[in-house]
């Protein structure tokens, strides 16, 4: 058997058992050593790139590298390891194709269709193109009636000019209909009291901000805590309020990624999102991970 055969054949042996090790249990990375034995064999199949060519192994800290860590230390770990991503940054285009057709692609209504977010409604297709999927009617209960999915920026990319890598970063993209992608904008996250705008699912905008619904708000929360973990050190910020959008919102994240731990779609996507542009969220793996850094020292990023 030649080296080529020898390395596909354990890099699919790793995945398999990735994928048992996950399938037995779920609780956070911190707590479950076989895990990190996931990661492992993640980063090996990622180290094959999209056109099929071997490219060098993406280093990821060893379990005990983050296991006896808090605080600002373990804040900068994770960073480093976010950065040290090797391969080029896939485009915006390509990054939001392989999101409609692939990583927020589900079988749903019966057949294969995203999720949208913000909605919680299934809009069925197979395409990699948002403007194959229209609502079907008054699907989310909104007034409006729309003819596409858009890519939602959780962290708005007007605040970062729309820079690569950022804007193509899909563990922050989210598919999204029109209008309640529009209505959301590049308002603050918050807790809705009187909304001017809603969806069926509770997603609202008003005075305070825009509140996605409750499946949602972990989600939310971990890629909002990506983003900074991963880019608080490049240019983010332009045009905007960060105390008002980022520190002041800091408890309510950490309160949301208690309440709504990753589910199997969001572990699922972190699996997909990884083999398409070469890294995880973090924080998907082992929620505990934000508590472990602590309120005083994300909101000081």
């Amino acid at each position: 058997m030649s080296r080529i055969k020898i390395v596909l054949a354990a890099a699919s042996l790793l995945a398999v058992s990735a994928t048992s090790a996950r399938a037995q249990s779920t609780p956070p990375v911190g707590n479950h050593p076989g895990a990190f034995e996931s990661l492992k064999a993640y980063t090996l199949l990622a180290s094959i790139d999209r056109g099929g060519t071997a490219s060098p192994p993406i280093p990821l800290p060893v379990r005990e590298s983050w296991g006896g860590l808090s605080g600002e230390q373990l804040f900068q770990e994770l960073h480093k390891a976010l950065m040290s991503v090797r391969a080029a940054p896939p485009g915006y285009k390509q990054a939001k194709a392989y999101m409609y057709s692939k990583a927020d692609n589900v079988i749903c209504g019966g057949g294969p269709g995203i999720m949208t977010f913000y909605s919680e409604v299934c809009v069925r297709g197979s395409s990699d193109n948002g403007g194959d999927y229209p609502e079907q009617g008054d699907q989310n209960e909104d007034g409006v009636v729309d003819s596409f999915v858009n890519a939602e920026h959780i962290w708005p990319q007007s605040y970062f000019k729309s820079a690569m890598p950022m804007v193509s970063d899909l563990h922050q993209l989210a598919p999204t209909l029109y209008t309640p992608n529009s209505r959301r904008g590049n308002v603050r996250f918050a807790e809705v009291s009187n909304a001017s705008y809603s969806t069926s699912c509770g997603s609202k905008l008003g005075r305070e901000g825009f509140e996605p619904c409750d499946p949602e708000k972990g989600n939310v929360a971990r890629a909002m805590l990506y983003f900074v973990a991963r880019y608080y050190d490049k240019n983010i910020r332009q045009g905007m309020n960060y105390k008002d959008f980022w520190t002041s919102r800091v408890p309510l994240l950490l309160k949301w990624n208690r309440q709504d731990p990753p589910d199997t779609n969001e572990l699922r996507r972190n699996d997909l999102v990884e083999a398409f542009q070469g890294n995880r969220n973090p924080f998907i793996d082992d929620p505990s991970l934000a508590d472990r850094i602590g309120e005083a020292v994300l909101e000081a990023h």
